[in-house]
């Protein structure tokens, strides 16, 4: 009698396990995802979960998040902390220096042959230290110059003021934003001068004030001054952009790739993109400059299911994804294969980055750059200063600028 209590004893242990073994583990995952990309990603996750309803259920909270600000939000302290996120290259420094990215494995050296191998920009861009910590998204995060081709010669669009002055005949007006350090850099790099996050990840060097050289701030800041005054031009951030397109006030302005669809529905057969202009600066013609950037998509390194957030980054930045994502933004692919598909190739978009690629640089600067510059483009917008209240102005903005 006792043998036979232990048997049934065991029997019903062996059933527990077994029962217990088979049920599904339910993966919980918060998924930061850029803007305007939601639904796609949302369709991939979907994919993704069927594709893997045998092993586990999964269970996303996908929160919609500008990908260029996701440095700030995460150091906030009041954000839903996310498994999977994405961002732009200028904040990989920060993000692996304090700790917030994991390094990644899944797939990486087929991930890196994808987009190009190790010496790639975009590559290189994912990497610290020769290790992977972000799976490459999109290889477009620059800007360069839209055009309506109703109105321009392609001789107009080598000169900024030609094409202002184009759009002034016109009663119409070309725009840019130059309360923005992401767009004024173009003007100080045409003219030789930069900035650059020092080794510290903490400060920068900058000499947009510079009094030598060929082209001095000064010199710089009177060009961007001459701009905004020009009956042709009006300054616009990213989202006034598109508006004054869509109340027909501009036909010109640089801008980025992520607005190409927007912009194509609206000229229709008129739309047309180019590498940036000349500028003239102390009365030379200099080319502009731009930033080259590149979106990615990491894992947190608190998070409690490593393997499948890994596997979930990797999976909305795979090749069906980026054409995905191309065909919802207009952005180009990181992966080398969607990039050169004959529908990403056809994108005027994609060739003025192409254009513009000879005259662009990655932006690996620190976060201090961004309230003085904006501050100090608003003067320039705004007001009329002597040389000498200028320069003290040029002066003052390197300090800001430099965060130390």
């Amino acid at each position: 009698m006792e043998l036979v209590k232990r048997f049934v004893l065991l029997a019903l242990c062996a059933s527990v396990f077994v029962l217990t073994g088979c049920k599904k583990q339910e993966i919980p995952l918060t998924v930061w995802v850029d803007t305007g990309n939601v639904d796609v990603i949302k369709s991939r996750l979907d994919e993704f979960a069927k594709k893997n309803s045998s092993k586990c259920i999964f269970k996303f909270n996908i929160i919609e998040q500008n990908s260029s600000k996701t440095r700030n939000v995460l150091f906030s302290g009041h954000a839903v902390l996310p498994d999977v996120f994405c961002f732009t290259d200028g904040q990989m420094k920060e993000l692996c220096d304090k700790g917030y990215l994991k390094e990644l494995s899944y797939n990486k050296y087929k991930v890196i042959a994808d987009c190009g191998g190790e010496r790639a920009s975009v590559v290189q861009a994912s990497m610290t230290n020769g290790k992977l910590y972000a799976y490459p998204e999109l290889n477009s995060d620059g800007y360069f110059l839209y055009y309506n081709k109703a109105y321009f010669e392609p001789s107009d669009l080598n000169s900024f003021e030609r094409i202002a002055e184009v759009a002034a005949s016109n009663g119409k007006k070309v725009s840019m934003d130059l309360q923005n350090s992401w767009y004024l850099y173009s003007f100080f790099k045409a003219a030789g001068l930069d900035i650059y996050m020092n080794e510290d990840g903490m400060s920068n060097t900058c000499n947009w004030n510079s009094k030598a050289g060929p082209y001095t701030g000064l010199d710089v800041a009177r060009a961007i001054e001459n701009l905004a005054r020009l009956p042709g031009f009006e300054t616009a951030s990213d989202s006034k952009f598109i508006s004054l397109i869509e109340m027909d006030e501009i036909i010109a302005g640089v801008n980025g790739a992520w607005n190409s669809q927007r912009v194509a529905e609206l000229w229709g057969d008129n739309y047309a993109a180019c590498k940036l202009p000349c500028i003239r600066i102390a009365g030379d013609d200099l080319q502009m400059h731009s930033y080259a950037g590149f979106k990615f998509v990491g894992v947190s390194s608190s998070t409690r299911y490593p393997e499948w957030a890994e596997k979930v980054a990797e999976w909305i930045t795979n090749e069906k994804s980026q054409l995905m994502i191309y065909e919802n933004t207009g952005e180009c692919p990181a992966n080398l294969k969607a990039a050169r598909s004959s529908k990403v190739m056809a994108s005027p978009a994609i060739r003025a980055l192409s254009e513009q690629s000879e005259f662009s640089h990655r932006q690996i600067v620190y976060k201090s750059v961004w309230k003085p510059a904006k501050l100090f483009g608003v003067m320039l917008t705004e007001n009329h200063l002597s040389d000498e209240e200028l320069q003290k102005e040029l002066d003052n903005l390197v300090v800001a600028i430099s965060g130390k």
